[in-house]
């Protein structure tokens, strides 16, 4: 059979690998902090220090909403707001050490439940799995820069 639109299966087909992946992986382990909260804190370790709009342009939510999670965060000592030393008008939103510490805890966990679970597949599906994966990583950055 022909597909009409190749584009549409593949898309339906990652997207169920994403749920796949969040239901096993992610969703069985009690975040340690509400979800929006954590995600800004993935995302401020993944791209270094953001200002609030920045932060709130890149999770498509509201500066007001964004706002909140900062200040919550802020609070409970998981990241500090500096002066930008090139802008004196803008505050970055950085990690403390105590936000690494948390992220550093949460992929320590995923990482040995990764690992755990790969004794379920043989060494050659091992094999197919880190290439299946490695290709993906290759084509999504070529997609996407």
């Amino acid at each position: 059979m022909t597909l009409k639109n190749p584009g549409h299966a593949l898309s339906k087909d990652f997207l169920e690998t994403l749920m796949l992946i969040h239901v096993n992986v992610f969703r069985n382990k009690q975040l340690p902090l509400p979800l929006n909260q954590y995600v800004l804190l993935m995302f401020i370790n993944t791209e270094g220090a953001i200002t609030n709009s920045s932060a709130s342009e890149m999770l498509k939510i509201s500066k007001q909403q964004m706002s909140t999670v900062a200040e919550r965060l802020l609070e409970q000592g998981y990241i500090s707001k500096n002066t930008d030393c090139r802008d004196r008008r803008r505050c970055l939103l950085e990690l403390t050490e105590k936000g690494r510490e948390i992220i550093s805890q949460q992929n320590e966990y995923v990482r040995k439940k990764f690992e755990d679970r790969l004794q379920k597949l043989s060494g050659e599906e091992q094999q197919q799995l880190s290439e299946a994966i490695n290709c993906l990583k290759n084509s999504i950055d070529r997609m996407f820069s």
